[in-house]
């Protein structure tokens, strides 16, 4: 049978049909219309100081029950940091979201990962942040989770679980910047850590930056 003048076949249709469903979707994706994270936001390459939460002092003074985890997404989420050399220990979070009033509500069960950051076994930076306070009595310990993080040494070894797996880091180095200038590099090169936390003994925008390298890893 003939198909009427003018009307394409039906596989020419269903073909240009598909053409102009992943252009369109395309298109939307390049205006926002197709988010990546549950806050609607898209992924960056980098990431500056000043956005992260101010893990220092200024914290609630009564304790607060903290938002249900995020949904895994693809890749090994850390879920623990171990180090040795400072006696630490602790659970980490994986929230989707940027917003410095939600990590907040995260840092108070313990350090988090940053959401544009590397998973683990990933190439990039896994980026790590944590509450720092030396004042003399707090309603909630993870208000002190880094304190010791400053006394990290070139050379000592950070441990960070996830998946069944140990990923272990060798520190580069440690230092101090103010938060409205320093940048993280969320760029996906190299197996690298950043743990970020405040240096309230100084003042409200300097932080403690310690970056380390992938050195291997081993299954639990």
């Amino acid at each position: 049978m003939k198909n009427p003048r003018n009307k394409p076949p039906f596989p020419v249709f269903l073909a240009t049909s598909v053409v102009v469903f992943f252009l369109t979707l395309s298109a939307a994706s390049s205006v926002g219309f197709v988010p990546y994270y549950i806050d609607g936001s898209e992924p960056t390459r980098s990431v500056s100081i000043a956005e992260l939460p101010e893990l220092g002092e200024e914290i609630a003074a009564q304790e607060a029950a903290a938002p249900e985890a995020a949904e895994e997404v693809k890749g090994v989420l850390p879920t623990r940091v171990r180090i040795a050399a400072i006696d630490l220990d602790l659970p980490l979070s994986n929230p989707e979201t940027r917003d410095i009033a939600k990590l907040d509500e995260y840092l108070k069960d313990g350090p988090a990962r940053y959401a544009d950051s590397a998973l683990l076994g990933e190439k990039g930076n896994v980026l790590l942040f944590g509450h720092s306070s030396h004042l003399p009595v707090v309603h909630n310990a993870m208000y002190k989770a880094f304190n010791r993080v400053p006394e990290l040494e070139v050379g000592d070894m950070i441990e960070v679980e996830g998946g069944g797996t140990v990923y272990s880091y060798r520190v580069l180095g440690v230092k101090k910047v103010n938060a409205e200038e320093g940048i993280i590099d969320l760029s996906r090169e190299g197996n690298r850590l950043t743990i970020v936390t405040c240096d309230t003994l100084t003042g409200k925008s300097s932080r403690f930056v310690v970056d380390a390298e992938l050195i291997g890893f081993y299954a639990l």
